[in-house]
């Protein structure tokens, strides 16, 4: 599951999103692996990661248009 999520969060084109992904998947790893018996753990923190917005390609806002403005030099 662990590995589901890091490969989940390398292929997320928001890269915040992508790195608490990971940070998720090494958290849960981590559970198992000191903890043992943190399966329940683990299964929350990969269904909170595929709970998270994907991000889309064009989901970037509209570009502001020019006002004319005038730079003033200081």
């Amino acid at each position: 599951m662990s590995g589901t999520l890091w490969l989940s969060g390398s292929n997320n084109a928001d890269d915040v999103i992508g790195l608490l992904e990971r940070i998720l998947s090494v958290g849960a790893l981590m559970v198992v692996v000191l903890v043992g018996r943190g399966v329940p753990l683990e299964i929350a923190g990969v269904l909170l990661a595929f709970w998270l917005p994907r991000a889309r390609a064009n989901q970037a806002p509209p570009p502001i248009p020019h006002r004319d403005d005038v730079s003033i030099p200081f």
